[in-house]
């Protein structure tokens, strides 16, 4: 009969284009796609997994339903690479529900962390989540200045107290250290304004450049990160500024440090000690015996803080030359993505860690 077999041809037709359907949208960049794929959880993210990631949802979810924050809408503000402004707050806050209508809280979250890891365009972004590129920029700065703030809170200067059982073996002696610090630049897109290149210009990069000091708890985890400074700034006129890490050290503390840390003066009118590597200085041929042995140990617990600035350039958005018109969220941007690899696998094995 041939309405039956017309019939039978369009189920079988409807039932193959089902198919089609379900495989094309397996392949869309979704939350709900890669929840339970950790190596593509990872790669999209810079999170070990999804586990990691509803934690943290948790985490901010709660600070929004306690009343403890409000957060508002990002409606724009001056560009100025010398002092970056704070949130404009207008209208119209962030609900546990989510920023806008078409996603939900964690997805919003999970746009962020793709944007920060992989660097895509917002005009991608929108067609990928299938919202407008207005919304997408002003869902990005919103949510930047969200994660700094609270990010900040909860590592900032926090004291686990003396070394315990679990960290590196090249602390064990070190009973006191509080955090070990480093500088780290990015390349900046040059200003047409000669003050501002002036401000900029990195002598070491030999080029415009953005610079932060970066904190490491001897627990291996970020615990400080400095406000964004020009790259002409040196690394003690950033110390010396960095006012919350200043008065987070308790008389008695220690602070490791490289050579071009030249603040052992002004720490010890705190009580603070500076554990740097030994100067040869002009006035002898060559470093002693004990002192070639102190800076070999200070090198061993420094390489840490390298490698966990190597895990902040991992967000591909840092990646490039920072333009002009991202100075206003520079700062935010860095700082989150600095406190975000808390959140990733520890930069030591286990079996390369030893008991004190």
């Amino acid at each position: 009969m041939p309405a039956d077999c017309d019939l039978l041809a369009d189920m079988a037709s409807l039932e193959q284009l089902q198919r089609e359907n379900v495989l094309l949208q397996s392949r869309l960049l979704t939350l709900a796609n890669i929840k339970s794929n950790d190596r593509l959880f990872q790669f999209y993210t810079n999170l070990p997994n999804f586990a990691v990631f509803d934690a943290i949802c948790e985490y901010l979810k709660s600070r929004l339903r306690d009343g403890s924050i409000t957060i508002r809408r990002w409606r724009g503000a001056n560009v100025s690479c010398r002092q970056p402004p704070q949130t404009t707050e207008v209208h119209s806050s962030i609900h546990v529900s989510g920023y806008s209508t078409r996603l939900s809280f964690e997805e919003e979250l999970f746009l962020v962390l793709v944007k920060l890891k992989t660097g895509r365009m917002n005009q991608d972004l929108a067609f990928t989540f299938g919202i407008s590129v207005g919304l997408v920029s002003e869902l990005f700065t919103t949510w930047l200045y969200f994660l700094a703030a609270e990010l900040r809170a909860l590592f900032e200067m926090v004291d686990c107290g003396p070394v315990v059982d679990g960290v590196p073996s090249v602390y064990r002696n070190i009973s006191d250290l509080r955090i070990v610090i480093d500088c780290t630049e990015l390349l900046l897109q040059k200003p047409s304004d000669l003050q501002e290149r002036k401000e900029t210009f990195s002598n070491y990069k030999h080029h415009e450049t953005i610079k932060f000091l970066v904190g490491m708890s001897p627990q291996l985890y970020i615990n400080y990160i400095s406000k964004a400074w020009g790259g002409r700034a040196s690394d003690k006129h950033i110390t010396l500024h960095s006012n919350a890490l200043l008065s987070g050290l308790a008389p008695g503390a220690e602070v490791m440090a490289d050579r071009g840390f030249t603040v052992s003066q002004e720490l010890r009118k705190l009580g603070v000690r500076t554990i740097i590597p030994a100067f040869k200085g002009r006035g002898r041929p060559q470093l002693t015996a004990a002192e070639c042995s102190q800076s070999e140990d200070v090198a061993k617990a420094r390489i840490h803080i390298e490698r966990i600035i190597q895990r902040i350039r991992t967000f591909h958005i840092l990646g490039s030359v920072v333009r002009l018109n991202m100075c206003d969220i520079i700062e935010q941007l860095f700082t989150v993505c600095a406190y975000l690899t808390n959140f990733q696998t520890p930069i030591i094995q286990v079996n390369e860690i030893k008991p004190v």
